[in-house]
C-alpha cells in the first residue's frame, strides 16, 4: 500500500516571518507589549516544517500514527496535534484544512527544537 504520495522540507522559517507571527498570534492588541503572552518564542512552533501529502485521510491517519508510536525511533515527540478538518466548514480554518502536528526533536546535549509537520 504506498501512504505517502510525498514529503516536501521546507527553508527555516526567517526571523522577519517569525516577527510577523508574533504580531498576529502572540498580542491580543498589536503594539502593547504588556498583553503579549510570554516568553513570545513560545507562540512560534514552526521554525522548521515539512509537508507529507498522503493519497487520503486513511493513509493521514496511518502516518499520525506511526509518528506517534515511533518516538523512541525517530527522536520526535507528538507535543500538538490540530485537525483542521475536525471544523465545521473551510472557511473556519481560513479555506485551507490539513492535520498539523508538532513535533519536539531533543538531540545532544539536550538542544531541542519544535517543528511542525502537515
Amino acid at each position: 500500500v504506498h501512504v505517502v504520495e510525498r514529503v516536501h522540507s521546507a527553508p527555516v522559517k526567517t526571523k522577519a516571518r517569525m516577527r510577523e507571527k508574533l504580531v498576529a498570534y502572540a498580542c491580543s492588541a498589536p503594539g502593547e507589549r504588556e498583553t503579549c503572552t510570554h516568553p513570545l518564542t513560545a507562540n512560534i512552533l514552526d521554525p522548521v516544517r515539512a509537508t507529507v501529502v498522503c493519497n487520503g485521510p486513511e493513509e493521514m491517519v496511518t502516518v499520525a500514527r506511526w509518528l506517534v508510536a515511533a518516538e523512541e525511533e525517530n527522536g520526535l515527540r507528538v507535543v500538538r496535534v490540530k485537525n483542521k478538518f475536525a471544523f465545521a466548514s473551510a472557511s473556519d480554518s481560513d479555506g485551507y484544512r490539513d492535520l498539523m502536528m508538532c513535533v519536539l526533536y531533543t538531540g545532544t546535549r539536550s538542544l531541542s527544537i519544535i517543528g511542525e509537520i502537515q
